[in-house]
């Protein structure tokens, strides 16, 4: 009996900083919280009801964070010295 030898060759993985996901970067979690104490001040929703759902860098010194404040959805931008700029509906 003769047996073959099959063989599949595929191609590598991109490295990590080539990947989609690793090229939003998220904003620290004290910027989140202070963005989530913003929202719980400015909608009077108890602030352990509110939860950040996403965050991305807008520029080199601004995040925007999107919570969820007790069903209603939230976004906060904060920049990385910890000034809460807006919060605003989504």
């Amino acid at each position: 009996m003769a047996q073959s030898l099959i063989a599949c060759v595929s191609t590598p993985p991109p490295a990590p900083e080539h990947m989609s996901r690793t090229q939003v970067e998220t904003a620290p979690a004290d910027l989140q919280l202070l963005c989530a104490s913003s929202v719980a001040k400015a909608s009077g929703v108890d602030s352990a009801k509110i939860l950040p759902v996403s965050s991305s860098k807008i520029d080199s010194k601004t995040y925007q964070v999107e919570l969820d404040a007790g069903g209603k959805k939230t976004s906060c931008l904060v920049d990385t010295e910890g000034n809460v700029k807006s919060v605003e509906p989504i």
